[in-house]
C-alpha cells in the first residue's frame, strides 16, 4: 500500500487529484495537501482520500459500481455533486454549494457519513437522494436550508444516528415508498412543510426531538409502519402528527404545544400508545376517525378544546390514563366505541364525557370528577359503567337523551347542592344498580318524556328528594332502603317490584340494546 501526495507545488509529482487517482493501485491513500483543486473525481478502484489542512474540491464526484472508496477531511464545494453507486464512506468532510439539484445521489450503493454537513444555497432542491437499494447509515451529520427535502429516500435502507436536519424550506426527510429508516438520537427543526413524512415505509424513531415547524411535525400514509420511544413532537403551527391508513407503536413519548391538534389518527389507523403526554393544543389534543387506537397509562392534559375527539366508526380504549384541565368536554365520542377503563377525568372548565349518534361508552373502575358541567352527557348513545366514582359534580352527573344505559357498582360522592340530578333520564331506558350515594342537596334520578328506568339495590336515604319523575315516565324499584317522599306527577309511576318482574324489565333492555 502506497501513499500518494498531491500539492499544488511544482516540487511535488501529483498536482492534481484525478492524476493521483488515474496512477494509484487499488488499496493505496492519497494524502491532498492545503488548497482549491478545482476538478472532477471519477473512481473506479478502492482507494482512500484524506486531506491535510484546508482542501476544497470544485467538482463532480462519481463512485464507479462495486467500488470502495473512503474520504475524510475534505470540502467538496460548487461542484457537480457527489453521486455513488458504489461504496463511499465520508468522515470529517463538508459538502456544500453544489451547482445542481441534488448534492448528494446514492443509487445501487453504499454511504457512510459521520461528522459530515450537508449545507445549502437556494439552487439545492435536495441534500441527500437515496434509492434503489440503496444502504446509508449517517452519523453526527447535519443537512440545513434545502429547498424540497433534506432527505428524500425511495426503495433502501436508511439510519441516521445524532443528525440534526435544520431549516429546510420543505421537508425534513420525505421517504417516498419501500423505505426502512432508522433515527435515533437526531433533532429535526424548523421546516415549512412536514417535518418528517413517510408512505408505505417502516420508521423507527428512538429519543428524537422534532420542533417548531411550520406545518405538521410528523406525516404518515399509505400502510406504514412507524414505531417510536422517547421521542418529543412539539410546537409545529399544525398538527403535531398525522397518520392515515398506517400502524403505529409509540411509547414514552411527548406530543406539546401546539396550533392544531396533537394527534390526528384517520382511515383505518392502528395504533398503541404507551406512557406518552398529549398536552397544549389549541383543537382536539387526540382527534381519532374511523381506527383503531389504544392508550395505555397516558396523561392529556391542559387543551385549549376536547381532550380526545372520537368519531367516524373509531373503536377507542383508553386504560389507567388521565385526561384532566380542557375547556371542553374531556371526551367526545361520535358514531364509536370507546372503552374506559382505570382512568381518571378531572379539572375540566366544562363537561367529562360526550357521547352522540349511536356511539357506545364503556367505563370501569373510572373516575371523573371536579368539572364545571355534566360528569357524562349521551345523547341517542349507549353508557355502561361499572365501579365508577362520579364526585364533586356542579351539573348532572349523568344525562342521558334518548338513550340506553346502565350504572351499576358505582358511586357518586360529593354532590354539590344543585337543581340538577345526579342521573338524568329524558326518553330513555336505563338501569341502577348496587350504587352508593353520598348525602347530596340535590335529586339522585330524575326521569322525564316517557323514560323507563329499574333501579335495584341503592341507598338513596341520604339525598335530598329521591327522584323526580315526569312526563308519562316510570321508575321500577327494588331493594332501596329510603324515607323520603317520591316526587312524581300525574301522568308518571312509581311501582315496587319483585324478581320475575325485574328479570322481564331486564331481558326488555337488554333485547333493546
Amino acid at each position: 500500500m502506497a501513499v500518494l501526495v498531491v500539492k499544488r507545488s511544482i516540487m511535488h509529482r501529483y498536482q492534481s487529484i484525478g492524476q493521483a487517482i488515474e496512477e494509484a493501485a487499488p488499496g493505496d491513500m492519497i494524502e491532498i495537501r492545503d488548497g482549491i483543486y478545482e476538478e472532477s473525481l471519477d473512481i473506479a478502484k478502492r482507494l482512500t482520500l484524506y486531506g491535510v489542512g484546508n482542501v476544497t474540491i470544485k467538482g463532480g464526484v462519481f463512485i464507479r459500481y462495486q467500488t470502495h472508496v473512503a474520504m475524510r477531511n475534505l470540502r467538496f464545494r460548487q461542484g457537480q455533486g457527489l453521486y455513488v453507486k458504489g461504496d463511499l464512506q465520508l468522515e470529517n468532510c463538508v459538502i456544500e454549494e453544489q451547482l445542481i439539484r441534488t448534492q448528494m445521489m446514492v443509487s445501487y450503493g453504499s454511504l457512510l457519513m459521520k461528522n459530515c454537513a450537508v449545507l445549502a444555497t437556494p439552487l439545492n432542491h435536495f441534500g441527500l437522494r437515496v434509492a434503489n437499494g440503496s444502504s446509508v447509515i449517517l452519523v453526527d451529520t447535519t443537512f440545513e436550508h434545502h429547498v424540497k427535502a433534506q432527505i428524500i429516500a425511495q426503495n433502501c435502507e436508511l439510519s441516521l444516528t445524532n443528525c440534526m436536519l435544520l431549516e429546510g424550506k420543505k421537508h425534513g426527510v420525505f421517504a417516498i415508498r419501500h423505505v426502512k429508516l432508522t433515527m435515533e438520537d437526531c433533532e429535526i427543526h424548523g421546516h415549512d412543510k412536514a417535518q418528517v413524512i413517510a408512505a408505505s415505509s417502516e420508521i423507527a424513531m428512538t429519543n428524537c426531538l422534532v420542533h417548531q415547524g411550520q406545518g405538521v411535525g410528523i406525516q404518515l400514509f399509505d400502510s406504514t409502519t412507524f414505531r417510536m420511544d422517547g421521542c418529543e413532537i412539539k410546537e409545529h403551527l399544525d398538527t403535531n402528527m398525522v397518520v392515515h391508513r398506517s400502524e403505529l407503536m409509540v411509547a414514552d413519548s411527548i406530543f406539546s404545544d401546539g396550533q392544531s391538534h396533537g394527534l390526528y389518527l384517520g382511515e383505518k389507523t392502528i395504533a398503541k400508545f404507551y406512557d406518552c403526554q398529549v398536552s397544549r393544543h389549541v383543537k382536539a389534543q387526540v382527534l381519532i376517525e374511523n381506527s383503531k387506537v389504544e392508550l395505555h397509562t397516558c396523561h392529556v392534559r391542559n387543551g385549549m378544546a376536547v381532550g380526545l375527539t372520537i368519531v367516524d366508526e373509531a373503536d377507542v380504549s383508553v386504560n389507567q390514563c388521565k385526561i384532566q384541565n380542557h375547556q371542553q368536554f374531556h371526551i367526545i365520542v361520535d358514531a364509536s366505541g370507546l372503552k374506559l377503563h382505570q382512568s381518571i377525568i378531572q379539572f375540566g372548565q366544562s363537561g367529562g364525557v360526550y357521547g352522540n349518534d349511536h356511539a357506545k361508552i364503556m367505563m370501569h373502575q373510572t373516575t371523573i370528577r371536579e368539572l364545571q358541567s355534566h360528569h357524562v352527557y349521551i345523547n341517542n348513545a349507549r353508557l355502561f359503567t361499572q365501579y365508577c366514582t362520579f364526585e364533586q359534580m356542579e351539573g348532572n352527573g349523568i344525562t342521558c337523551i334518548d338513550a340506553i344505559f346502565e350504572v351499576a357498582n358505582s358511586y357518586f360522592k360529593d354532590g354539590q347542592e344543585s337543581s340538577y340530578a345526579m342521573i338524568w333520564s329524558d326518553q330513555s331506558m336505563g338501569r341502577i344498580e348496587n350504587c352508593r350515594v353520598d348525602e347530596a342537596a340535590r335529586p339522585f334520578v330524575a326521569l322525564s318524556n316517557k323514560s323507563l328506568l329499574e333501579m335495584r339495590h341503592t341507598d338513596i336515604a341520604a339525598v335530598k328528594a329521591p327522584a323526580v319523575i315526569q312526563e308519562n315516565s316510570q321508575l321500577f324499584v327494588q331493594g332501596h332502603v329510603q324515607s323520603a317522599t317520591w316526587q312524581k306527577d300525574t301522568a308518571s309511576k312509581v311501582s315496587q317490584i319483585e324478581d320475575m318482574q325485574i328479570e322481564i324489565v331486564k331481558h326488555d333492555i337488554k333485547k333493546i340494546i
